[in-house]
């Protein structure tokens, strides 16, 4: 599956477990209810894990310098704060 197609099926899955939370937490007794949000739990699960053996889960901020660090005068990340 493309990492477009996985995205767009992750956001539907975190949908309907958000949107299945909320009816459980109203409807607490519905069994159909609560194995609807197991299933898709488990199937965001499962998605989240092969987007991420596919490298699209990279955060590639975290490795580079922090706007504060380096020349900059004001620490903010605006051209026109760190012209001399």
């Amino acid at each position: 599956m493309k990492n477009d197609d996985l995205l767009m099926q992750i956001m539907m899955l975190d949908f309907a477990v958000q949107d299945s939370a909320l009816f459980i937490d109203t409807h607490p007794c519905d069994k159909e209810a609560m194995n609807y949000f197991n299933e898709a739990a488990t199937r965001l699960k499962a998605a989240k894990k092969e987007y991420q053996k596919q490298g699209a889960y990279q955060n590639d901020y975290l490795s580079a310098p922090w706007p504060w660090v380096g020349d900059h005068k004001c620490g903010c990340t605006k051209n026109v704060c760190n012209t001399l």
